[in-house]
């Protein structure tokens, strides 16, 4: 037994060994194989054409930031080549001792050290490369972007030439700038040429904007000197003779400071060429807009000033004839005035107001003839008279409104009588009609409310007759009793209807409720309680509502059936 455990023991031993020794190699080869990837990526780094490429931008002799960048870069190569290749060199050397004696742990630490080594390398000479080559492109570049700028300078020049005098005071300031932008392209064409390519880069683009920068200021230019030197003083003159003539014209203006506004206008107009010389042009521009806002505000009021004169010329020619119209139309209504004030107790605001448009009127008149006989002599601005005049005519238009609201009520009073009078004799015949239709009904007797309502319609239809036979009627009071005894003509009118309707109502449905009484106490009792209140108390509606109460109980409906016949076939009183 323990041969075999021992046995077994040695073959556990012995595989394991294997096992260790087949992981040991394949461990070792992987390591191989990343150092001699490494190797390759050196080898390849080590054999790029670095020092040709130094040596070519070394031979262009540069000078000033050119020759700074160059040497900085050179440096950085010389440090690579000189210290960072001899690290790679012994660290691989190491890493190779480290995994010939199966000491993968060090090998691995070593061989990722290398390789972050190496892609550090890699950075810093696609770098120094890519430098190098913009230095040495930056000359044959600068070549090819002077070409273009001169183009666009040399049309510039060209623009300004052809016609010098569109710009105006500006011109000497565009010349001055086009020498600055011609001793920039001189100091380029020294720069590049000397060796210091990347100054002269920077001049270029100096140069470059600034031609950009004249380019757009001489396109603005034009329009603004345009303006400045043409159009605004040509409206500027226009409206000034303008301006003289309306003042031989006898034309006043309401502002006092038309004279000093013109000569301020031809100050800025001249201050405004400072700007242009110094090539301010948003400043050039604002003051033309002030200028021509301050134009437009002048003109605007000499316009206003004709207009305005016209318009004084028709209200002056009109408003007499519109005066006249009223004063005819006060006369008539102080006449319909007396005359209805022989019938009728006329309302004293009426009167009043008819005096005080006469007032108004009188005053109107002194006012326009004033302004009628001044008509050649104004001391005022038209603007001025014309604000006058239409509040005169505003006035005279409230006026004739109020004429012909007086004039609507004195008319209606003369339609308030009559209508009054033909209601009166309506609503006297409608009483004697009444009273004849209420005694054809051969009631047992009229209840109380149906007299009261009576004799109040006959009362407010006496009072009303009683009013229009006074010697002067008051219309007012009139109305109100008019309206009182309509009222009380329309409640008894339909007071009527009622006691009528719901009488003959409960006389049939006594009658029918004899087919019931013999074997329906119910209907027996409400019979004989319906009859009494009918025959003595004179309560028609109470006795309709007993009776139907109780035939309803015994016939669902019999009551509605009744009314929807009576309503058919019941008598409509005539007047």
């Amino acid at each position: 037994m323990s041969d075999n455990l021992l046995i077994i023991t040695m073959i556990a031993i012995a595989a394991l060994l294997i096992i260790a020794y087949v992981v040991a190699v394949l461990l070792r080869k992987r390591n191989e194989k990343r150092l001699a990837v490494l190797e390759e990526r050196k080898e390849e780094l080590y054999n790029l054409p670095v020092n040709d490429e130094v040596e070519a931008v070394k031979n262009m002799h540069l000078i000033g930031q050119s020759q700074i960048a160059f040497r900085e870069w050179n440096q950085k190569w010389v440090d690579l080549s000189l210290n960072s290749f001899a690290d790679i060199e012994n660290n691989l050397f190491e890493a190779e001792g480290y995994n010939n004696s199966f000491r993968f742990l060090k090998a691995q630490h070593k061989i990722d050290q290398i390789e972050s080594q190496i892609t550090l390398i890699e950075e810093d000479i696609a770098s120094i490369r890519n430098a190098l080559a913009d230095l040495e492109k930056q000359e044959s570049k600068n070549s090819g972007r002077v070409l273009h700028a001169i183009d666009l300078f040399e049309s510039l020049q060209k623009t300004v030439a052809e016609d010098s005098e569109k710009y105006g005071q500006a011109l000497p300031e565009i010349e001055k700038q086009l020498e600055n932008i011609q001793s920039e392209f001189s100091q380029f064409v020294t720069l590049n040429s000397s060796g210091d390519p990347v100054e002269a880069a920077g001049i270029l683009d100096n140069a470059e904007n600034h031609i950009l920068a004249l380019t757009h200021i001489v396109e603005r230019i034009p329009a603004i000197v345009t303006k400045l030197t043409t159009e605004l003083p040509e409206q500027l003159e226009d409206l000034e003779a303008g301006y003289r003539k309306l003042l031989d014209a006898n034309y006043h203006f309401v502002e006092t400071d038309i004279e000093s506004r013109l000569q301020l206008l031809y100050e800025a107009l001249k201050n405004n060429q400072e700007n242009i010389k110094k090539l301010e042009l948003d400043n050039a521009e604002y003051e033309n807009t002030q200028i021509q806002e301050e134009i437009n505000a002048l003109y605007n009021i000499f316009t206003r000033e004709i207009a305005s004169q016209k318009v004084v010329e028709n209200l002056l020619s009109t408003l007499p004839t519109y005066l006249d119209h009223l004063k005819d139309n006060n006369q008539v209504l102080v006449k319909d005035i007396e005359r209805l004030s022989k019938s009728y107790l006329m309302v004293e605001s009426d009167v009043n107001h008819v005096r005080r448009l006469q007032v108004d009127l009188d005053s109107l008149e002194l006012t326009v003839s004033d302004l009628t006989s001044e008509q050649e002599e104004y001391s005022e601005a038209y603007s001025v008279l014309e604000e006058r005049l239409e509040n005169v005519q505003a006035t005279l238009k409230e006026i004739e409104d109020d004429q012909v609201s007086v004039s609507e009520r004195l008319v209606q009073i003369e339609k308030d009588d009559v209508n009054a009078r033909q209601k009166a004799n309506v609503y006297v015949n409608r009483l004697h009609t009444i009273k004849r239709y209420m005694e054809k009904r051969n009631l047992p007797g009229i209840p109380q409310n149906f007299l009261k309502l009576f004799f109040a319609a006959s009362h407010s239809t006496e009072d009303l007759m009683a009013e229009l036979e006074q010697s002067q009627v008051n219309i007012e009071s009139v109305n109100r009793i008019l309206e009182i005894a309509s009222h009380d003509m329309e409640v008894l009118e339909t007071e009527t209807y009622s006691i009528v309707q719901y009488a003959t109502l409960t006389e049939q449905l006594l009658q029918y409720s004899n087919r019931y009484r013999s074997f329906d106490e119910g209907i027996q009792q409400a019979f004989h309680e319906s009859l009494e209140i009918f025959e003595n108390a004179f309560d028609y509606q109470a006795s309709f509502e007993k009776i139907s109460q109780a035939l309803e109980v015994a016939e669902p409906g019999v009551t509605n059936r009744f009314v929807s016949s009576y309503e058919k076939t019941r008598e409509i009183i005539r007047f």
